[in-house]
């Protein structure tokens, strides 16, 4: 692995070979009169880094960065570097420089050529001012990758923040390649420093790309690090990562997002499309399409991979990558079957894998970015009110009220698995009178009961019960679940009351009780003779006022 990347610190190359080529901030020292110089190089991050450290020109260093006594480090060296550079523009350059003359050999003419290519010249007006253009940062990994690969040359070994000496001239450190598999590390562009001079310290700092992992909170439309949902919700994911700050020092550059999903979570694929028509992904604010770029796209075993093969291919450069630019990766993802209930939630992330040295052009990788998604139970129960039994066979819908926050979701009704429909679902009291629905989101919910049990009076209002999460996005938590309901008793008499019993964080579940009386009925006893009793008392009446009547008859005619 490698460690660093550069910042860049350069002068104006006056009469001679100018050495202050350099990386990071520079720090005074005293001036540098003898054949050994010391340099420092003092990191913010990736302590205990080490650097490959070549001389190709030893010299007479003085404070003022300027040499003299230019000579090859070595005859192995020199054939190296002749050979590099007679590649990338030597010979046409002397011809121009010193025309009809011998100078191809001289260590002074072959430094100045170098010195030229990496920070460009002042009678040059076209040239760069500062190795930090593409052209010449490429010129120096190129020479930085042909040095590495010459088993004639072994380099020496620097160590960050360790004193490093060695012979006055120009040296070329490039950080090592090993197979280190550590996270959060980048490689540095090479670094040219001019030992003996007046630098004996340089502040090199790392610069890695990073990368976010953002997922949409429906009731909100905010982004960010959790929400929750019902099973099948699609909700929105957003990868975004970044380029390093010395991204134009790269020749070639390795991009790849790695999202790994949990198996309760599936990448929502519009059914007969591509897994990567299913995506939007955009370099900078352009939508890039996979079929058209040097692009891949996969999905497997719940794994999803973005690779951009390379970001310095010609088929970007339409795109003015650099590094300010930013890449997305928008997609959506719902629960499934497997999803987790409770406060466990259901934890995903992603991790970029990115060319982490100039040089060798290894990877590194990020840290890996989770988001975290959570779903709720809701478990019904309806008792007796006067002896607490269990009441089996009553049927309840369940609706998300017209005024959740949740616009989509208004008016759908829960379905067995925890989803939402246009169509109502019966869930039915089992012998414990219990029933218990999985997968259900923060929001307001609408219970009916649409089948009661005989003996029972129906609850002719709805039961109003409101769910309500507090989630915590830096720590990616269920800090808090509670629970609201209100309801009421359509008659007195039957005390039909509905309360949120119990209500458990931890495993994401909201307990309610519904209660009813039963209705006993009151027998009218001994109803029949009554009504015979009635008609026989009557019948004497009339009788004996008949009899009254004839006997007062009677005595009229006596």
């Amino acid at each position: 692995m490698k460690h660093l990347s550069q910042g860049t610190h350069c002068a104006p190359i006056a009469a001679g070979l100018a050495l202050s080529l350099m990386a990071g901030i520079a720090h005074p020292a005293r001036p540098a009169l003898a054949d050994t110089g010391t340099i420092t190089i003092r990191q913010n991050h990736n302590q205990g880094a080490t650097y490959d450290a070549y001389l190709l020109f030893k010299a007479h260093v003085a404070s003022d960065d300027k040499a003299t006594g230019v000579v090859w480090a070595s005859d192995e060296m020199k054939a190296a570097v002749l050979g590099f550079i007679d590649a990338n523009g030597y010979k046409e350059w002397l011809s121009d420089r010193h025309p009809g003359a011998e100078m191809h050999d001289r260590a002074q003419i072959a430094a100045e050529f170098v010195s030229e290519s990496i920070a460009g010249s002042p009678s040059d007006e076209g040239a760069a001012t500062t190795p930090r253009t593409t052209a010449a940062l490429s010129f120096s990994q190129r020479l930085a990758r042909a040095l590495s690969q010459d088993t004639s040359i072994p380099p020496q070994t620097a160590t960050s923040g360790e004193r490093f000496s060695g012979e006055q001239g120009l040296w070329l450190f490039v950080t090592t390649d090993s197979t280190t598999e550590a996270h959060n590390e980048a490689g540095t562009a090479p670094l040219w420093i001019p030992l003996g001079g007046s630098t004996s310290v340089v502040d090199e700092k790392a610069f890695v790309p990073t990368v976010n992992k953002e997922v949409r909170e429906d009731s909100t439309g905010a982004w960010g690090k959790v929400a929750d949902a019902d099973t099948a919700q699609d909700l929105g994911y957003r990868l975004t990562g970044t380029l390093p700050s010395n991204f134009g020092a790269y020749d070639s550059y390795h991009y790849r997002f790695t999202d790994t999903l949990e198996p309760g979570l599936s990448v929502t694929v519009p059914e007969g499309a591509d897994v990567a028509d299913a995506l939007t992904i955009r370099v900078g604010k352009s939508v890039v399409n996979a079929d058209d770029r040097a692009l891949s796209v996969s999905l497997k075993d719940n794994v999803l991979v973005v690779d951009f093969a390379d970001l310095k291919d010609p088929v970007w450069h339409d795109l003015a990558i650099d590094k300010d630019t930013k890449i997305t990766v928008e997609y959506s993802a719902h629960m499934n079957d497997r999803r987790v209930i409770g406060s466990a939630g259901n934890l995903n992330g992603v991790f970029l894998t990115y060319t982490d040295d100039p040089v060798s052009k290894g990877d590194g990788r990020t840290d890996e970015v989770p988001v975290r998604v959570f779903a709720y139970r809701l478990a019904l129960s309806k008792v007796d009110e006067q002896t607490g039994e269990p009441v089996p066979g009553a049927g309840f819908t369940i609706r998300m009220s017209d005024k959740n926050s949740d616009e989509e979701s208004r008016g759908l009704f829960v379905q067995e698995d925890g989803s939402l429909g246009k169509t109502a679902h019966e869930f039915t009291t089992a012998a414990d009178g219990t029933f218990e629905v999985l997968g259900l989101d923060e929001g307001t919910y609408l219970i009916s009961e649409t089948t009661t049990p005989k003996g029972y009076l129906p609850l002719e209002d709805d039961i109003t019960l409101t769910v309500i999460s507090e989630l915590e996005g830096q720590s990616l938590s269920l800090s808090k679940l509670s629970s609201s309901m209100a309801g009421t008793e359509a008659d007195p008499a039957s005390k039909s009351i509905a309360e949120v019993s119990v209500v458990d964080g931890n495993a994401g579940s909201v307990r309610i009780r519904v209660t009813n009386s039963r209705l006993i009925p009151m027998p009218l006893t001994g109803g029949t003779g009554l009504e015979e009793h009635v008609w026989t008392s009557a019948g004497v009446v009339m009788l004996a006022a008949f009899g009254l009547t004839v006997k007062r008859i009677s005595r009229r005619h006596i």
